[in-house]
């Protein structure tokens, strides 16, 4: 008989990134993560034939690794901790060898033609003392430790605290520095921070990202260019860059292509942006995506998936085209588009429908990551599967998930959703279920695999997921206007949930509803406007976007310009204006608020906010607060896993108590 997928399982699965080929094709490197006893998932890089699928590499036990790279001789470069930081190693068949000594270890790094760039976190201090490629000793590092506990925090600039640094910096910024034939140096970069350095294959010119600005500009990254330590011509466009992988050079090293925003009239699209190195400041956008096309911008923009990890790029560059990775209407699949044609978009004709992470070399072979709704992603090489992490799901009862449209009761949209059936479903009985509502909101739920759909399936549960007005991959218009925002979306959430019902598979008096970041603001949003709902879980909720402004740091970077005439308190008022801790006294619905601590995206006061009216002014309405102590915003994607586990738990409890 088959099992039940509980919370706990979670906890078992394995977690794939980082795709990569050598440049023969024979050898594929993956990093694997999966959690450790203390429940912390920490890499490991495994290398393995393509054809026969034999392991050739694992990292030693003990040992964690990852941003595996292939040289030119199909030796590797990685990043490895065997000597206590993550340091750079090159890996041979005659052993193994720490190409880098930074005082806390490195973040980043490229190598091309015997030189190394890296980005590297470093305090002032140590860049003045001399100490930065001194690697601390154990015993120095835990001196090191004690003293920073007692350092008190110092903010001068608005950019001073980030969700993914956990809160406040203490002085401490990542910097771009290179080992070469002259040696080992930092950039001369004033005090700029600068992150995720990329070579020429020359091995002659870093390119990276800088964040040169302060104030409401101060997380706005700007593209740098140094040639053998010195600055050269950065090449200046007003682009909007999205700094979360390093920018590329073309095999001759006379373009340089990195992620950014094409604008347009009706909003934006991710595309790449090519900047012509030989001609100062000439740029192009490849794909054009002028038109709405048959991809909708580079990258995959997929939420509510089993994954944890990042990849190396999601654009390869090839002599004559670029293959790309795109999210399109429930879909992540692979585009190409030659440079001489930006227009002409065409779709690679791949078994996959959803595709984590990808690698192709100039001889044509392809790597992909990719899973199914039936399980997380494994890694496949010109079709062959390589790895079967999640075997062990082979003893679960998978549920089935359907795809289903429904037009907006306005009639200007076709929403699409997914309906993940309960355990045993049987025809012509409704079940209770939950509208589970993704994040983002520019993102998009996928034909993927989501351990919190199996844990509610499992739990007798029909699960409603899909893309609302405002959800990416389904062209600009869809998203235009901060509609996600508006009625209309909230209108479309619920307007599949009486598809359901009307499907005769849930039952309309026992819905609930849930949803993290953004959908934890429009979880309360549901429950403060309407009483469609029987039970609420909020998650990383976002209830009152004034209090927002001065406490998390999606707060002032979401504030936009300030006019010549601007009173704080009228300000104040307008964010606050609509919000749902305005709506609190309307909230009725029992209501479960989980959170962590260290959540600076949507801080920990949000909840606050929501749960301490509804105690004191409402002790009728069911509310229960869970609080994450080191936890951020990312808590369900990497978070650990013993507290991933347990949020699930509290998810599926509560609405067994409210709905089932």
């Amino acid at each position: 008989m088959k099992k039940s997928f509980t919370p706990q399982d979670a906890g078992r699965f394995s977690y794939l990134s980082w795709p990569q080929l050598s440049p023969n094709g024979k050898l594929a490197a993956v990093v694997v993560k999966k959690p450790e006893a203390d429940g912390v998932c920490r890499p490991r890089v495994r290398v393995m034939e393509t054809e026969k699928g034999g392991v050739v590499y694992e990292s030693p036990n003990g040992v964690h690794e990852s941003q595996p790279r292939f040289l030119p001789d199909n030796a590797l470069a990685l990043l490895s901790d065997a000597s206590g930081e993550n340091q750079v190693w090159f890996v041979t068949g005659n052993g193994r060898e720490q190409k880098t000594t930074l005082r806390h270890g490195v973040n980043h790094f490229d190598t091309a033609n015997g030189s190394i760039a890296f980005e590297a976190t470093l305090w002032p201090e140590e860049i003045q003392a001399g100490t930065a490629f001194q690697e601390m000793r154990p015993e120095e590092k835990e001196a090191w430790e004690s003293q920073q506990a007692l350092r008190p925090y110092v903010a001068e600039d608005l950019a001073y605290k980030m969700d993914e640094w956990f809160g406040m910096r203490k002085g401490e910024k990542s910097t771009v520095g290179l080992y070469g034939p002259e040696g080992a140096f930092l950039l001369p970069l004033d005090g700029v921070e600068a992150v995720l350095p990329a070579l020429s294959p020359d091995g002659q010119t870093v390119a990276f990202f800088s964040y040169p600005h302060s104030g409401a500009k101060g997380r706005q990254a700007e593209l740098a260019v140094w040639r053998k330590g010195e600055p050269i011509a950065c090449p200046a466009s007003d682009q909007l860059y999205l700094p979360s992988q390093s920018p590329v050079f073309s095999e001759d090293g006379n373009s340089l292509w990195a992620l950014a925003y094409q604008r347009f009239g009706d909003g934006c699209s991710q595309t790449l942006i090519r900047f012509d190195l030989k001609e100062k400041g000439a740029f192009s956008y490849i794909p054009d995506l002028a038109e709405d096309t048959c991809c909708s911008g580079v990258g995959e923009a997929v939420v509510g998936r089993t994954e944890n990890g990042e990849n190396a790029s999601c654009f390869s560059l090839l002599k004559d085209r670029v293959v790309f990775l795109s999210a399109h209407e429930g879909k992540t699949k692979l585009c190409s588009v030659s440079p001489d044609s930006p227009k002409e978009i065409r779709e690679l004709a791949l078994p996959f429908k959803d595709i984590l992470g990808f690698a192709m070399n100039e001889k044509g072979s392809l790597a992909v990551l990719s899973g199914t709704d039936q399980a997380p992603a494994d890694l496949y090489v010109d079709g062959r599967r390589l790895t079967d992490e999640h075997a062990w799901l082979s003893d679960f009862a998978p549920p089935e998930t359907r795809e289903y449209t429904v037009p907006s009761r306005d009639g200007k949209a076709e929403l699409r959703y997914y309906l993940t059936l309960p355990k045993d479903y049987a025809p012509g009985k409704a079940y209770p279920a939950v509208l589970d509502i993704k994040g983002g909101p520019e993102t998009m739920y996928a034909d993927a695999y989501w351990h919190e759909f199996h844990a509610l399936s499992a739990a007798g549960f029909a699960v409603i997921h899909g893309n609302p007005r405002g959800s990416a991959g389904f062209g600009r218009g869809f998203c235009a206007d901060g509609i996600c925002w508006k009625d209309e979306a909230m209108h479309d959430l619920i307007d599949m949930c009486l598809d359901a019902v009307n499907r005769g598979i849930a039952d309309r008096d026992r819905i609930g509803v849930t949803g993290g970041s953004y959908g934890g603001y429009m979880t309360l949003k549901l429950i403060s406007k309407t009483d469609f709902f029987a039970a609420a879980a909020g998650q990383r909720i976002l209830a009152n976007p004034a209090t927002s402004y001065g406490t998390g740091d999606m707060g002032w970077i979401s504030s936009g310009g300030i006019p010549e005439r601007f009173s704080m308190l009228n300000y104040l008022r307008n964010r606050a204006k609509g919000s749902s801790a305005s709506r609190v006294d309307q909230i009725k619905t029992p209501l479960l608020l989980l959170h962590g601590y260290r959540d600076y995206r949507c801080s920990f006061e949000q909840a606050e906010q929501i749960f301490i009216p509804l105690r004191e002014r409402h002790p009728e309405v069911p509310v229960r607060l869970v609080m994450f102590p080191k936890e951020n915003h990312a808590l369900t994607r990497t978070g650990n896993m013993k507290a991933q586990v347990r949020h699930l738990e509290e998810i599926v409890d509560w609405f067994k108590r409210y709905l089932a």
